[in-house]
C-alpha cells in the first residue's frame, strides 16, 4: 500500500507466465527467485526509479501463484494468478506460436486471462501508471485500451519484424509514451502513430569499471547470457573456440534449457576442456569475469541495447558483437569493438582475434562511448521525468504540505 506522495509504477513484464519463463528456461521458482535474481533490465531499472523518487513494483503473470513479496533491495513483486478458465489454454502455449496470426490469438488470450487481477492489483498498489515490457506483441494491443491509468511501454528487444500489427494504430494511440531503444525503432512506432521517445539500456558506469591493470586480462572469452540458443546463437561461440588457437577460453555465464546441448556440441567439437559453463553469477562475479576476460563477445540474432554488452563496454574490455540494428548503435566496427555478421563463424574466430589484438584501443574507446552516451543514472533520471510529465503525475495534496498562506 502506498504510504507517501510519490508516483507508483506497476511494471509488467512479457513472460506467458512465471512458469513458462522463469521456471522452465531459468530453472527457478518463486524463492529463488525473489532472493537471487537480479541481473535482469526490470531490477536494473526498479532499483533506477526508486533512486529517482518512484515506487515500481514489478508484475508477473504466473499459473501457480499470487500475492505481493518485499525484497531487500525495496522493490516489491506481485505475481498476478490467471483466471481458471485459462488453465486448458497454458499447455497449448508452444503449438500456438507456429504462427504470427497464432502467436497473436495466444498473446490476447493470454492478457485476457489475467486482466482482472491486473485491474485489481493496480488499485490495490495505487498504480499511477503502467509500463508493459515490449509493444509489438499482442499482449499490449490488448491492455492498451483495458486499463484506466496511463499506459506506457518499453522496447526490450521485441522484434517488429514479421508480427501482427493489423491494431498497432489503434493501441500505439492508447499510450502515454512508447521507449525504443534506438532511432530506427523510434521511426518505425511514428509510422504507425506511436508517440515515441529514445530511452536505450544504460550501464552504472560507477560499479562497471575497467581493471586497475590491463596486465589482469587474460586470453580467454567471456559472455553473460540466456541459454536460448535460436535468439542468443551461443553455439556460434563454441564453433569459434574450434577455429581458435588452443591458447583461447570460453567463460559462458547463465542458464537455459539449452546448456545441455551446448555442451553436447562442445564435446562433438573437441573443446570442452576450454569451455567453461558457470551458470549464475552475482553482479560483483560477473564484473570479476569480465574485468579479467580479453573479449567479450555476444553473437546473438536479435537484442535490445544490451545490458551485458553495455557494461563489458563500461570495463573497457574490447568487444565483439553480431552486426545487428541495436549493436550498430553502439559499436563502430574497429572504433571501440569489432562487428561481424550474424551466423558467420569464421568472421566471429577472425574478430576476436583481432579485438584480442587491439584490446587496448578498442577497450577504452568503449568506455569512454557507455560513459558519454549511456550512463544509467542519466538515463534513469530521463526515465523518471518523462513518466510523470507524460503521465500528468501530481502528488496529492495534503495538509501538512500547505503553507500558511494557502490555508483559509
Amino acid at each position: 500500500m502506498k504510504t507517501d506522495h510519490s508516483m507508483t509504477v506497476a511494471m509488467l513484464l512479457s513472460c506467458d507466465s512465471f512458469e513458462s519463463f522463469f521456471g522452465a528456461v531459468l530453472q527457478l521458482d518463486r524463492d529463488k527467485y525473489l532472493r537471487n535474481y537480479r541481473n535482469d533490465w526490470a531490477w536494473y531499472y526498479a532499483a533506477g526509479l526508486i533512486e529517482n523518487g518512484i515506487r515500481p513494483i514489478i508484475y508477473i503473470p504466473s499459473i501457480h501463484y499470487g500475492g505481493i513479496y518485499e525484497t531487500e533491495v525495496g522493490v516489491s513483486v506481485r505475481f498476478l494468478p490467471f483466471a481458471s478458465w485459462y488453465r486448458p489454454f497454458a499447455p497449448l502455449r508452444r503449438a500456438m506460436r507456429a504462427t504470427r496470426w497464432s502467436l497473436y490469438l495466444q498473446e490476447r488470450i493470454n492478457a485476457a486471462a489475467f486482466l482482472s487481477p491486473l485491474r485489481d492489483a493496480m488499485s490495490t498498489d495505487q498504480a499511477d501508471i503502467l509500463y508493459v515490457q515490449e509493444y509489438w506483441g499482442g499482449r499490449f494491443d490488448h491492455l492498451a485500451h483495458r486499463v484506466s491509468v496511463p499506459i506506457f511501454a518499453v522496447d526490450q528487444g521485441g522484434v517488429a519484424k514479421g508480427v501482427v500489427k493489423w491494431f498497432k494504430r489503434s493501441a500505439f494511440s492508447q499510450a502515454a509514451m512508447l521507449y525504443s531503444q534506438t532511432l530506427d525503432e523510434c521511426c518505425q512506432v511514428e509510422r504507425y502513430g506511436g508517440r515515441t521517445t529514445l530511452q536505450p539500456n544504460g550501464s552504472d558506469t560507477s560499479f562497471f569499471t575497467p581493471p586497475s591493470s590491463d596486465n589482469q586480462r587474460s586470453k580467454n572469452i567471456v559472455t553473460v547470457t540466456r541459454l536460448t540458443d535460436k535468439q542468443k546463437r551461443t553455439s556460434d561461440l563454441i564453433r569459434a573456440m574450434a577455429l581458435l588457437p588452443t591458447d583461447w577460453t570460453l567463460d559462458i555465464i547463465g542458464t537455459g534449457p539449452d546448456r545441455e546441448s551446448l555442451e553436447s556440441l562442445a564435446g562433438k567439437l573437441g573443446v570442452a576442456s576450454r569451455v567453461n559453463f558457470h551458470g549464475f553469477k552475482s553482479r560483483s562475479e560477473v564484473r570479476s569475469f569480465i574485468q579479467g576476460c580479453g573479449v567479450y563477445a555476444m553473437p546473438s540474432a536479435n537484442e535490445a541495447i544490451c545490458l551485458a554488452v553495455l557494461e563489458a563496454m563500461s570495463c573497457a574490455a574490447s568487444v565483439v558483437a553480431s552486426r545487428i540494428r541495436t549493436f550498430e548503435s553502439l559499436i563502430a566496427d574497429d572504433v571501440n569493438g569489432k562487428l561481424f555478421a550474424v551466423g558467420d563463424v569464421v568472421a566471429l574466430a577472425r574478430a576476436i582475434e583481432i579485438a584480442w589484438v587491439r584490446r587496448t584501443v578498442l577497450g577504452p574507446a568503449a568506455a569512454v562511448s557507455v560513459a558519454e552516451k549511456f550512463n544509467s543514472k542519466k538515463l534513469y533520471y530521463q526515465l523518471a521525468q518523462s513518466m510523470r510529465t507524460n503521465s500528468g503525475f501530481r502528488p496529492p495534496i495534503q495538509p501538512g504540505d500547505l503553507r500558511p498562506s494557502e490555508g483559509i
